[in-house]
């Protein structure tokens, strides 16, 4: 994987197929990634030290995720499950980097615990035997054997714990570095000023790498908080985002499906290293 060549917009180091461990597929030739519903955006290319980011946009301008770029060697976080001997890509929009399955290795390298991913000629759909299924319950959202208590946390505010508790539930994995944002209610909901705004005060977690995630919430003061799925990249055309019309209605879909949650105390061992990690 030449990190180098990729910036200049030369992907033959990627070019093939890469599966995950579910059979999902991910498929590069010279000039990109080959899709008839998304495309690779190469003016979004960013590297920290030998990692990459990029990102992919639907071609009709909504939705969209990131990619994690990991050449052999290199690590996508604390919690990386994946085999840093190969060349790795993680691809989502809220990074899980404990469990291997959600790692794209080349079709040809795909770890001895996987099973071979076949492909059904009569349906064109990949499957495979034995693919993990997704966890209907994550790790973060099971009891830790070791209970927390208000002595744990020691030096750290509420807001903080609550903070690293929230990052814990929603994205799952430690990231490299965590900062907090905090937007008044009243605040317009995208940035550039259209749109409908914040009912309450909410807090924005994010990290130095966009593809590790972000979190949007508001905190309740009663145990539970309200998470809205505000994108990390607003991929609308230049148009859409200049539509007071649009955006309002796009972002009163981002309130109208905001999710209200009990917030899980989460594994001990995990909020406090997201809070030794946290601005």
């Amino acid at each position: 994987m030449d990190l180098k060549a990729i910036k200049a917009k030369d992907y033959s180091s990627i070019k093939g197929t890469w599966i995950d461990g579910r059979g999902n597929e991910l498929v590069f030739d010279d000039k990109g990634l080959v899709s008839e519903d998304v495309e690779l955006d190469a003016s979004s290319f960013k590297q920290k030290d030998q990692i990459a980011e990029m990102t992919v946009s639907a071609k009709s301008g909504v939705g969209g995720y990131g990619l994690l770029l990991l050449p052999k060697g290199q690590k996508a976080g604390k919690d990386d499950a994946s085999d840093k001997s190969k060349d790795r890509i993680w691809a989502g929009q809220s990074p899980a980097y404990g469990d291997d399955d959600n790692f794209y290795y080349r079709k040809k390298e795909q770890p001895k615990d996987r099973e071979q991913v076949d492909t059904d000629v009569s349906s064109s759909k990949s499957k495979t035997s034995k693919a993990k299924k997704w966890n209907t319950r994550s790790d973060s959202e099971v009891k830790s054997s070791k209970k927390a208590d208000q002595n744990d946390y020691l030096g750290y505010t509420d807001a903080q714990v609550e903070a690293a508790r929230v990052w814990a539930y929603v994205i799952k994995s430690v990231p490299t570095e965590l900062s907090i944002n905090e937007k008044s209610a009243g605040t317009k909901i995208y940035f550039g000023g259209l749109g409908v705004d914040y009912p309450k005060d909410v807090r924005q977690l994010f990290t130095p790498i966009s593809a590790e995630g972000h979190v949007t919430y508001a905190s309740n003061g009663d145990g539970t908080v309200t998470i809205y799925p505000v994108p990390s990249h607003w991929q609308q055309s230049a148009d859409e985002l200049n539509s007071e019309e649009f955006m309002t209605q796009f972002t009163q879909g981002i309130l109208d499906h905001a999710e209200t949650v009990t917030l899980p105390d989460g594994d001990p061992d995990m909020i406090r290293q997201i809070l030794a990690v946290l601005k």
